[in-house]
């Protein structure tokens, strides 16, 4: 059985290294409202973490990916529950996306990352990222 509190994250990384990010609806009750965030999601009952980040992207943003196109890069306790982190080497154009979860995406690279304050502990996931990847 998944564990109700199990999700996704798929970091979408363009050629020139820049990373798809989601800003988060404005909405009071759902957590982290208003941040930018990596794109994700729940897991669903029965669910594995490959199919549900396949799921989550075509859900969310139209992106239609094959299972075999995702990377995995980590899985690991977060402080919502587990989580499994993907990555997906695309060129996305941000105009282009049909989305339907969020209010906005947007490329970002790693200098402006840093930056910024990132919902849920997506700070610290993009930081390591491209830690491993200098």
């Amino acid at each position: 059985m998944t564990d109700e509190r199990a999700g996704v994250q798929v970091i979408v990384q363009a050629s020139d290294g820049r990373v798809l990010l989601q800003l988060r609806d404005d909405i009071p009750t759902i957590p982290f409202p208003g941040f930018w965030c990596v794109p994700g999601g729940m897991r669903e009952p029965g669910e594995d973490a490959l199919t549900c980040a396949v799921r989550e992207l075509e859900e969310e943003m139209a992106l239609v990916v094959e299972p075999d196109e995702l990377e995995l890069l980590e899985a690991r306790e977060r402080f919502y529950g587990h989580e499994t982190t993907f990555l997906l080497r695309r060129d996305v154009d941000p105009a282009a996306i049909d989305l339907t979860e969020g209010q906005a995406v947007a490329l970002f690279g790693a200098d402006e990352i840093a930056t910024m304050h990132l919902g849920y502990e997506d700070d610290a996931v993009l930081a390591a990222f491209f830690a491993r990847r200098a």
